[in-house]
């Protein structure tokens, strides 16, 4: 197991392609290792990246299409909302 008995988990949900889910699938049958595990292990390998500083990724941010009603960048959060 790749993390800490004592360290609190918590649960991660997304969507993913199933053909991409299909692969996880395999991958950890044949290796023996969960797929928990596997997420985790990655996480941790991205994270740190190739610059050292963990949470920070390069490229552009995903984008689900290009008709999005938000353009990229213009979402900042700028304090509680008033109602």
């Amino acid at each position: 197991m790749e993390h800490d008995e004592d360290e609190p988990l918590t649960q991660l949900s997304t969507r993913i392609p199933k053909a991409l889910h299909r692969k996880l699938r395999l991958h950890s049958v044949m290796t023996g290792t969960s797929i928990m595990d596997f997420v985790t292990i990655a996480l941790r390998e991205k994270l740190a990246g190739a610059s050292g500083t963990p949470g920070v990724t390069r490229g552009k941010p995903y984008r689900r299409n290009s008709l999005s009603r938000w353009p990229l960048g213009t979402l900042r959060r700028r304090g509680p909302l008033k109602r």
